[in-house]
């Protein structure tokens, strides 16, 4: 039988190795190298040649290079002309996923709910998207719909909440009642009514719109890649108990359910666990990255309890690692917040399996407990990019080389995502980087 070591080493291989037409022989030994950089620092085997500088933005390069979200929300033209040009200026190791750029025309077209974007509620031009904080899952009992049959409630419950043009899905019938004569009639004749053919008849308007929109996306991704330069993460995922606090039910609601509805919500992440697992392989099968960014939310220190933790995040979390490692990919989870109490579950996977994003915790004593185990990424800190100086940056980027460096396993990064900043920080931390992270 196939271990899983053996599963990971096939798509570090293929990783490695893409079958793409590299622009020049020098950019296919750049592209190896800063690949074969990250995958030294990830399996704990030996050290690379210099510490890898690892991506976390999102808007960043927008600010970087003078325009807004709004204009890169806005204009995939524009959007992949800046990305392009700030991976090529700054040199990270690899490049934050464009993706996290959502197209204004796509949002506005669904009557998107979950978010605001630049422009509207208030949002300004040169900030952000913001979360809509809601309970769209509405009332405690649909946690049993969603444990009994998730894509009938995420298709005629969830997904006509948060879309405004697309609410005629209420009307229609299960498709697992799509089966022998009697159901025939039955199944069909919703799909005769007004408000289900506007809402599918939208639906392919959106989807062709959003197609021309990846489609520019994905050109300049290959172009970038035969360039020499890998994507971050080749798939995504996240924590049971996130999707359902994150998006699901509001903070307060789902903190709420812990107590109230318990024994509802660990249904629920039974049933969100494997298809968590089942998005992440799919993506990476796709891309060709076995990366897969996990950002993680509501199991920092200070969200619930340590028996909460023990009982409804890190048990599902775990078996979603599990699946991911199992299938030969590399989970790479953003601990967002603080991990000191939880630093000691850190160990409980296997020994260079997992690639953590380190944000406020303690940078030294992860690496005296963990770091034998396991790869870590981090953690300059938000205050000093934003309040600090270029010396202020070195200063710290040397100490993280000292304390976490040695003996491989390292990876530079910001403790949190840039949104925006000042780009001569971001500079100053890669060229100390670069200075201080050699072997």
């Amino acid at each position: 039988m196939t271990t899983w070591q053996e599963k990971r080493q096939a798509r570090f291989d293929k990783w490695l190795n893409p079958d793409i037409p590299f622009t020049s022989p020098q950019t296919k030994a750049d592209y190896q190298g800063r690949v074969g950089r990250l995958i030294d620092a990830i399996e704990l085997k030996k050290n690379p040649d210099r510490v890898p500088i690892y991506p976390n933005y999102t808007y960043f390069p927008a600010y970087a290079l003078g325009t807004t979200p709004k204009a890169v929300m806005s204009d995939v033209k524009l959007a992949t002309e800046i990305w392009e040009k700030f991976i090529k200026e700054y040199g990270f190791d690899a490049f934050g996923i464009i993706g996290i750029v959502a197209p204004i025309p796509v949002m506005q077209a669904l009557d998107y709910k979950l978010y605001q974007w630049p422009g509207t509620g208030g949002v300004p031009d040169d900030s952000i998207y913001r979360y809509f904080e809601h309970d769209w899952l509405e009332a405690a009992k649909e946690y049993d719909d969603l444990t009994l049959d998730p894509t009938d409630w995420w298709m005629r419950q969830y997904i006509p909440r948060f879309c405004g043009v697309l609410k005629g899905f209420t009307q229609l019938p299960n498709f697992t009642e799509f089966m022998e004569l009697p159901n025939l009639a039955g199944f069909l004749a919703p799909f005769g009514l007004p408000e289900v053919q506007a809402s599918l008849k939208k639906l392919m308007e959106v989807g062709s719109l959003t197609l021309e929109w990846m489609g520019s996306v994905g050109a300049m991704i290959g172009k970038l890649i035969c360039d020499g330069y890998p994507p971050s993460a080749g798939g995504f995922a996240k924590a049971p108990f996130d999707t359902l606090s994150d998006t699901l039910r509001s903070m307060k609601t789902a903190m709420l359910d812990l107590r109230r509805n318990g024994d509802r919500m660990l249904a629920a992440m039974e049933t969100l666990t494997p298809l968590a697992i089942k998005m992440a392989i799919e993506a990476i099968d796709k891309s060709g990255n076995p990366l897969v960014f996990m950002p993680l939310h509501k199991g920092a220190d200070g969200f619930m309890s340590q028996a909460q933790f023990e009982k409804f995040y890190w048990p599902q979390l775990k078996k979603v690692f599990e699946g991911i490692i199992e299938a030969g990919g590399v989970p790479v989870p953003f601990a967002e917040g603080g991990y000191s109490q939880r630093m000691e579950y850190l160990n409980e996977l296997p020994k260079g399996s997992v690639a953590w994003m380190i944000d406020r915790t303690d940078m030294a004593e992860l690496k005296k407990k963990v770091g034998h185990n396991c790869c870590l990424i981090g953690n300059v800190p938000s205050s000093i990019l934003h309040a600090g100086t270029p010396a202020d940056v070195e200063v710290y980027v040397k100490k993280l080389m000292d304390d976490v460096a040695p003996g491989g396993g390292f990876m530079l990064a910001t403790g949190t995502v840039t949104d925006d900043g000042r780009p001569e920080m971001i500079k100053a931390m890669i060229q100390s980087g670069l200075k201080y992270g050699k072997y």
